[in-house]
């Protein structure tokens, strides 16, 4: 693998999307110096957005645990999610006992109806092909007054524009339709994500834009500073290549209070009961089994 792919999966399969980074180092992409502002910079951004406490987080399509550090001390209980084992295990290796690991598909989550008063989707939307898939699911699994942050790949970037502009792509950045279904890099028009989030329930929201300034070759602390401090005005702007969101959901739904986890599964087939043996989870309804192995719940289907 050539050091531009490094640490990304060096082929795709939409049909199986939610595994794509198994047995992938995605920690190589993140040592890459070229990519340290920017993760310095996307952790300043998730612990501007999340709250300051709360009772219980999701951090869906958490790969090894990147952006652990931002919350652990914030919530009650961590559930920490991804289609990957072995990205779950690397998290695993360092966060402990602290988190619960659930191996899952983003579209087919095993959690009852508001399940959680947070979800932190970061580097994941973007690859979701169905957006009212994902939406529905968060919309049924947050409580009522429950954030989602999440980001998105911004085509009306002003990399995209410009592209545009030079005739370097014939995809028009200008259009709502998004751009690069089928492929693992999707982009949105930000209208689009507006026009989804009302939708579904989603009110409140804030937005703050990353991925220029990081890109520029001067590498200070006090140009770090900045980069971060011009975040809610590229957000505002909508023409940064990442745009960062909060958004709250306004529904009936109260949170899931039981401290259990068993008291917040279902099976991601069938939404059914879940039966709890010594090494699996067994459906009730669809008759399914999910394996438990080594602290992870595979919940994965197919």
């Amino acid at each position: 693998m050539s050091s531009k792919a490094a640490g990304l999966p060096p082929t795709f399969n939409p049909q199986q999307a939610s595994r794509m980074y198994d047995g992938v180092e995605y920690k190589d992409f993140w040592d890459d110096p070229a990519k340290m502002r920017l993760d310095k910079l996307e952790r300043a951004i998730v612990r501007k957005l999340l709250p300051v406490s709360g009772q219980r987080i999701l951090d869906l399509g958490c790969g090894y645990g990147r952006l652990a550090s931002c919350y652990l001390e914030r919530f009650e209980q961590v559930v920490m999610l991804d289609g990957s084992i072995t990205l779950l295990r690397q998290a695993q290796e360092t966060i402990e006992e602290r988190a619960t690991y659930i191996a899952a598909d983003a579209n087919r989550l095993p959690f009852r109806p508001g399940s959680f008063d947070c979800v932190l989707m970061i580097r994941v939307f973007h690859h979701i092909n169905d957006s009212q898939v994902i939406l529905s699911e968060m919309q049924r699994i947050i409580s009522n007054g429950g954030n989602l942050i999440f980001n998105y790949c911004n085509k009306l970037s002003v990399r995209q524009l410009l592209h545009w502009t030079l005739r370097r792509t014939r995809e028009n950045p200008l259009t709502i339709k998004p751009t690069g279904i089928g492929t693992r890099l999707i982009s949105h028009h930000p209208a689009q994500i507006e026009q989804l989030l009302k939708q579904h329930g989603f009110t409140r929201t804030k937005y703050l834009g990353a991925g220029i300034l990081d890109k520029l070759p001067a590498d200070t602390e006090r140009f770090s500073s900045l980069a971060e401090a011009l975040t809610p005005l590229f957000g505002a702007i909508k023409l940064a290549p990442w745009i960062n969101c909060r958004a709250t959901l306004s529904s009936e739904g109260q949170i899931k209070t039981s401290q259990r986890l068993d008291d917040i599964l279902v099976c991601p087939a069938c939404h059914q009961e879940l039966t709890r043996q010594a090494f699996t989870y067994y459906c009730r309804g669809c008759e399914a089994s999910f394996p438990i192995e080594n602290g992870i719940l595979d919940f994965r289907i197919g």
